[in-house]
């Protein structure tokens, strides 16, 4: 534990030995920043829902990429004329 005090206080002791740095924004830059956003033509309600519909759709293809990659190795191995988990469940309700 000492050690790491003794090298903790070095490291203080430098870090107050430097100058501070100016780190105020340039002349201006609130200015530009403030024009730049009030440049653009502001967008219409369609515009956004069609941005947003375009994102989703988007979206939804990779949901659907993703789960046809994650499945395409497994389409031969049932057989054809297996019935499926919800053909048994409704089977075993209806008999109840």
């Amino acid at each position: 534990m000492t050690r790491f005090d003794a090298k903790w206080q070095r490291c203080a002791a430098r870090a107050r030995q430097v100058p501070p740095c100016n780190e105020s924004a340039p002349f201006g830059f609130a200015a530009r920043v403030a024009a730049r956003a009030l440049a653009g033509e502001p967008q219409s309600l369609a515009g956004v829902w069609q941005y947003l519909a375009l994102r989703l759709l988007a979206g939804a293809l990779g949901a659907l990429l993703l789960a046809a990659a994650m499945e395409a190795p497994h389409l031969r191995e049932t057989r054809p004329l297996e019935p499926g988990v919800a053909d048994t469940v409704a089977q075993l309700v209806w008999r109840l």
